[in-house]
């Protein structure tokens, strides 16, 4: 059998480590303004909080997060011990001693001799709850009534039914088909795929399903053999329907407040009018929100909890989102325009957000300040919420703060060991701790030497730029890529790659400047 059947891993996969990853949902920040968001009292994180990851992999998304907030204490979770060694090599060069990581399982956390734990502010989850057995589900129910506190907020992302529905016989095929071939699981995977492939033109695996194979083949991460590991040959790996995860979390007193992914709480970009008053009607809430996943069709639910729901007045939460304030983090498109489920198309006040959005090219504004800007059309209409929604929840802005002395040394000390191992064709990019926001900024192939070249001070030559990057890409064996195409020509690769860095350098770096990256 392949590696993924080891003992010790009580069915999920433990011979090829998982890649690094940074992922900003699990920030608090971003978890208290997506509770915020959605009407409902935010986790208090002022002074500090105490934060714990469970299935934290090789350590990525906590490591950058202690960081960013030095005066917090951070606990990291995970039963790999590659993954740990990793973890724990990366805290010691960058020397934060506020991050500690632990080598256990959910069960050893509950045991006599496990390790002494705080109660948590924020307990943060991504990709393993529907990868793990229905026991180890219910060591983190129980974890989580020990050691959160009344206020405290999970966060838990997970595949979604029905969206994951046709995947499930492709998944047992493919997982079955690997374990025909001994040895590295990476290898029985190309196998598996080759076999996949010739049953689907022998329509063995039939047409109905051919999407969903090319989901597993086709796609970018679909091209990540680890990612295909633990994606699809964990031993329990099934996607749920949220009712399912409410449900089961309510064991720990906990409730839904709200998506990370800030867009999916505004109904109107969700579900047509009809869909709105029809699902409007019934009366539970995980109901309610499974039957928009109908409507949305998402893979991947990224739902916050509670310990104990406080809904706020809608006076309170625009007065909690007119204090915050906001930062370009890219450059913003001539029209901001929403797509919904449906294929129609949503567009905020190009009068109103045209007028936004010049304004935080000069600098990061309150909301308050922005819709108090002079020349806003009368009666515009944009609340708080939406101005929020908008901006952060397309990835155009973030929230900015102001930048600790502490929180920057530790920031520099892990960027220097993140840069020093930088990959240009890292699967997941290359994430810059950035303390101005929070979290982390991943950087993709060329923009990584874009960003090195302007934190070294040197001078910005586009051409220049392009032809050390198409170098580097030929020197590891690839092509570079240029705003996703791949060029094969050399020639081709430097013009594209020049034009792409002129217009970064006029209109990025400047916004990378803002935010202290470089």
């Amino acid at each position: 059998m392949a590696g993924q059947m080891q003992g010790w891993g009580s069915g999920y996969v433990t011979d090829v480590p998982y890649m690094d990853g940074f992922y900003s949902a699990q920030s608090p920040h971003h978890l208290a303004l997506a509770a915020t968001i959605n009407g409902f009292e935010p986790a208090e994180l002022d002074g500090g909080f105490s934060y714990c990851e469970l299935g934290c992999g090789r350590g990525l998304t906590s490591l950058i997060l202690a960081a960013v907030n030095p005066e917090s204490e951070f606990h990291a979770v995970d039963f790999q011990p590659a993954h740990i060694a990793h973890a724990n090599a990366q805290a010691r060069g960058a020397r934060l001693d506020n991050v500690t990581f632990h080598e256990r399982s959910f069960e050893d956390l509950l045991a006599a001799d496990g390790p002494v734990l705080p109660m948590f502010d924020v307990v943060t989850m991504h990709g393993v709850w529907t990868w793990i057995a229905p026991r180890l589900q219910g060591a983190i129910v129980e974890f989580l009534n020990r050691r959160l506190k009344p206020g405290g907020v999970v966060h838990v992302s997970y595949n979604a039914l029905p969206a994951w529905m046709p995947m499930g016989p492709l998944q047992r095929a493919l997982k079955e088909l690997t374990g025909l071939w001994p040895g590295r699981i990476d290898h029985a995977i190309d196998n598996a795929l080759a076999m996949l492939s010739r049953l689907a033109e022998a329509k063995v695996i039939p047409a109905n399903l051919h999407d969903g194979l090319k989901r597993i083949t086709d796609t970018p991460e679909g091209k990540l053999r680890p990612y295909l590991a633990h994606e699809y040959l964990n031993e329990y790996w099934q996607p749920v329907y949220h009712p399912d995860v409410a449900r089961t979390l309510a064991g720990a007193k906990l409730s839904f407040a709200s998506s990370t992914d800030l867009l999916k709480n505004f109904l109107n970009l969700c579900l047509t009018e009809p869909q709105r008053a029809l699902i409007s009607e019934i009366p539970r809430p995980e109901l309610r929100e499974m039957l928009k996943d109908y409507c949305v069709n998402d893979w991947l639910r990224q739902d916050v909890f509670v310990r104990g729901v406080r809904r706020m007045s809608e006076g309170r939460r625009d007065s909690l989102l007119q204090g915050l304030k906001l930062t370009l983090l890219r450059p913003p498109p001539g029209l901001i325009e929403i797509y919904r489920p449906d294929g129609s198309v949503w567009r905020p006040s190009p009068d109103a957000y045209a007028i936004f959005v010049k304004a935080l090219l000069t600098r990061p504004h309150s909301v308050a300040e922005l819709l108090a800007l002079p020349g806003l059309p009368p009666e515009h209409g944009v609340k708080p919420v939406e101005l929020v929604g908008v901006l952060v929840g397309t990835g155009l802005a973030a929230p900015f703060m102001e930048t600790r002395d502490d929180a920057q040394s530790a920031c520099d000390r892990l960027n220097r060991l993140t840069e020093a191992g930088s990959r240009i064709g890292a699967p997941r990019g290359t994430t810059i701790a950035v303390p101005s926001v929070a979290g982390g900024v991943t950087l993709m192939g060329g923009d990584f030497d874009l960003y090195m070249s302007a934190r070294r001070g040197e001078t910005l030559d586009p051409e220049a730029l392009a032809a050390r990057f198409v170098e580097r890409c030929k020197e590891q064996g690839g092509h570079a890529i240029v705003d996703g195409k791949a060029y094969e020509d050399e020639t081709e690769a430097r013009a594209a790659g020049a034009k792409d860095y002129a217009v970064k350098i006029d209109r990025l770096v400047p916004i990378w400047r803002m935010i202290g990256m470089v």
